[in-house]
């Protein structure tokens, strides 16, 4: 099936399989499916090699435009750093709105399927930015109010940029960590060439949330993967019930029921903060749970998750990582990416990794100081937090709301208003494995219990909401032992006030990383403690192994050559918290280098991008 622009769905695999009666969903498909499907990549395969030789005919102009693709907020300072080197170049931005006041709606309104059923969807260009850069958004009902992080807001907005793209006419499309290619190729009936840059963050994980794993199933998985998925038993019975519930119509055929609950999905789901004996919660949680079953990561060649990534892997013209640790680790080490691997070692001649700038906005700069005034600065922010989180503060709730970006907020614990004790800073996430947590609540105690006058302010948004987190809470607050201080905050602080005033934070990510705030924490003289991991790796410097530029302090290994990384990272806070009590000079030294890194848009870092967009 095709929409009005000529781009082509999944829409036809899925009828296929969506049109035979239950009973036979075990089948392999008809002959006459197989040739279909012949033809169809035999005739793609024709006029690819026509577009190709007619290509050849034309002028190689070199490329001018290039679309930035995101779901996060547009790279401007990027976009702007590269303009200033090559202004002969012109970066656009396509990313997803759900507010079209401040916009001006462009002549176009367009068509797409997703799920063999039609969507609208609008092209807008963005209000004028103080950068005068292009920012366009699209807008559609299929995807606006979600969650962007989500599977279902990506899905459908990845079809529409499909065709939207062939309206801005890039040369180039810049994806970052989008899978693009969620279906088949843009522009297969372009009259001109678009190459796709694809920046892929990770590769052992596929950006979707644990509890939607059946909607990510109906969207993204392929034709073998939904014939898997509509052929077992369990999730056929749920279906059929959660269809019944509402319906009473007779369950017939899977595609009947498939179509209300895609319909009705979150019209069905909107009891999540109610009990889970309602019938509802209870079927969802059986979808979701199967479907993981069924899927794993990393275990079927069927995997939802691989198959995203394999596809954009394949079919994109270069891809990229924004780590040179990790791009060398993946390239050696077959568990970080499991069977996407082969699939890595045979795309390496278009691959590379590029490193990625922060400019901090001034927005977020709380007090700022320099060297010169460093120590004063300090002292007096220092002073100022750990009198307002003190005890009595807590106690009457009088805190200066500053530190919070709103009143939903809890805290435990206390500090307390020594000065000369180390105070330090961890943010963290409920993603306890994945980001390190359990790595940094494990060090923590520890810290707690052998040193007796340092602080500690820990924050993690909606912790108390998980078992674990809260059972670590516990814990803080019935062992006596503990001699040190610490603070729990759960809620969404303002982190500039955080970092501007601590000695030390934690940076525990086990998965590959892409955050900043490390560089935020410097910026401040705050000095990382990290996993030798990822970009910590590439953008922190140990200072035991350059005593002249070291600006922070990692494990001695990899973590995934470690086999007790708790142990090897308390070693390092050891060392660190040794040092600030010791030697005052080295720390005053990992200060200024931490202050004096540069994390911006560097020549280096531009240049990379323009030799890849070059080379496409």
């Amino acid at each position: 099936m095709k929409d009005s622009f000529g781009t082509e769905t999944h829409a036809r695999e899925l009828d296929i399989i969506y049109g035979i009666q239950p009973a036979k969903f075990s089948e392999e498909y008809s002959a006459s499916c197989k040739s279909f499907n012949h033809f169809n990549i035999e005739w793609r395969f024709i006029r690819k090699r026509v577009s190709s030789l007619f290509r050849k005919t034309q002028k190689n102009n070199d490329f001018k435009t290039i679309l930035y693709l995101t779901l996060d907020i547009p790279p401007l300072d990027f976009i702007s750093a590269f303009r200033q080197q090559y202004p002969d170049k012109d970066i656009k931005v396509l990313i997803p709105v759900d507010n079209t006041d401040d916009a001006e709606k462009l002549v176009f309104d367009f068509e797409y399927y997703l799920q063999n059923r039609t969507n609208n969807a609008s092209l807008y260009k963005m209000k004028p930015n103080s950068l005068n850069i292009d920012v366009y958004g699209l807008y559609s009902e299929a995807f606006s109010g979600f969650d962007r992080s989500r599977l279902q807001y990506l899905a459908p907005f990845v079809k529409a940029a499909r065709i939207a793209a062939q309206k801005l006419k890039p040369k180039i499309i810049h994806a970052n960590n989008i899978p693009f290619f969620l279906g088949v190729e843009l522009g297969n009936k372009s009259h001109y060439p678009i190459k796709v840059l694809q920046i892929i963050n990770d590769f052992s994980k596929f950006e979707a949330e644990k509890e939607e794993a059946f909607w990510a199933a109906v969207n993204l998985a392929d034709s073998k993967g939904m014939k898997k998925l509509c052929s077992d038993k369990i999730i056929k019975k749920c279906i059929a019930s959660l269809f019944n519930l509402h319906n009473t119509k007779r369950f017939c055929q899977m595609r009947e029921c498939l179509d209300f609950i895609y319909q009705n999905y979150y019209k069905l789901r909107k009891y999540p903060e109610k009990c889970d004996d309602i019938d509802e919660n209870i079927l969802f949680n059986r979808l979701n749970a199967r479907v993981l079953k069924l899927f794993p990561k990393m275990a079927y060649e069927n995997d939802l998750y691989y198959n995203t990534l394999f596809y954009t892997l394949k079919r994109a013209d270069f891809w990229a990582v924004p780590s040179k640790t990790y791009y060398n680790n993946i390239l050696t080490k077959p568990e970080l990416s499991g069977k996407m691997f082969d699939r890595i070692c045979k795309t390496k001649n278009k691959s590379s990794y590029v490193s990625f700038g922060c400019e901090i906005p001034a927005s977020a700069i709380y007090r700022p100081f320099t060297q010169d005034d460093f120590r004063e600065s300090r002292f007096r922010n220092k002073k100022y937090l750990t009198r307002e989180f003190s005890k009595d503060r807590i106690r009457t709730r009088f805190i200066d709301p500053k530190f919070f970006k709103s009143d939903e907020y809890t805290l435990r614990g206390y500090l307390d208003t020594f000065f000369d004790a180390p105070l330090i800073f961890c943010k963290l996430s409920t993603n306890i494995f994945a980001d390190g947590t359990d790595i940094a609540l494990t060090s923590i105690i520890k810290l707690l219990e052998e040193f007796k006058n340092v602080q500690v302010i820990i924050n993690i948004p909606n912790g108390l909401e998980n078992n674990q987190i809260t059972n670590w809470v516990e814990y803080l607050e019935q062992k006596i032992g503990c001699a040190g201080k610490w603070l729990f905050i759960d809620g969404e602080i303002n982190l500039a006030q955080f970092y501007a005033s601590s000695d030390l934070s934690f940076f525990c990510a086990r998965n590959n990383i892409t955050s900043n705030e490390h560089f935020t924490a410097m910026k401040y003289g705050c000095v990382p403690v990290a996993l030798r991991n990822g970009i910590y790796n590439d953008t922190i410097s140990d200072i035991f192994d350059d005593m002249t530029l070291g600006c922070g302090l990692k494990t001695k290994t990899s973590i995934n050559t470690e086999e007790d990384i708790s142990e090897s990272f308390n070693a390092v806070v050891t060392k660190a918290l040794n040092l600030y009590t010791n030697n005052p000079a080295s720390w005053k030294l990992l200060i200024k280098n931490a202050m004096n890194y540069n994390a911006g848009w560097t020549f280096d870092k531009i240049e990379k991008f323009n030799r890849i967009y070059s080379a496409l």
